[in-house]
């Protein structure tokens, strides 16, 4: 009996720590199971990529029954856990090109270009704590380039591994 206690408790934890909850406490909820079949809601207008409206949510089928409660929201402190100086200075740069009265179409696919890298940079890292990065530099990359199919491709894939992991995604320029 106490091998099955024991047993039960340490999938308890492996269960909590595998699902992000790493400050060490079991949570036990009455609440609804997110994954449980309900209708998704559906919103008005695309709800991905740079033709959606800044105000529309990015996934409307989204259920936020996590904890902590709605969108995620950036804070200042919220930094990558690897620091990127050589991508960051490239995406400065280009981007000050980009955003200046006379910009060319090559200054903004330069942007694009940085941002995607960085981007691709955060996403091949397994790491899933950096995709909100990564989800940020796609959405940025796609400002300059709306076409880009890389970019639209891999911030869509990021988008259903948080609505397959339950969790809130980043707010459309509330990513850090």
């Amino acid at each position: 009996m106490r091998s099955l206690i024991s047993l039960v408790a340490f999938a308890v934890v492996l269960a909590s720590v595998a699902c992000g909850n790493n400050d060490g406490a079991v949570v036990i909820s009455n609440t609804q199971n997110i994954n449980a079949a309900r209708p998704a809601t559906t919103g008005t207008g695309p709800t991905t990529g740079a033709g959606a409206a800044n105000d529309a949510p990015l996934a409307s089928a989204h259920r936020s029954g996590s904890v902590g409660g709605g969108g995620m929201t950036a804070t200042s402190n919220d930094k990558p856990s690897i620091e990127t100086p050589e991508l960051d200075t490239k995406i400065e740069k280009a981007n000050a090109k980009a955003k200046a009265n006379n910009a060319s179409a090559a200054d903004k696919l330069s942007a694009a270009a940085a941002y995607l890298e960085r981007a691709n940079f955060y996403r091949d890292a397994g790491q899933p704590s950096l995709y909100k990065f990564a989800l940020g530099d796609y959405r940025r990359a796609l400002r300059y380039q709306p076409d880009n199919a890389q970019a639209r491709e891999r911030m869509e894939e990021i988008v259903s591994i948080y609505n397959n992991m339950g969790r809130p995604v980043p707010n459309n320029g509330n990513e850090p």
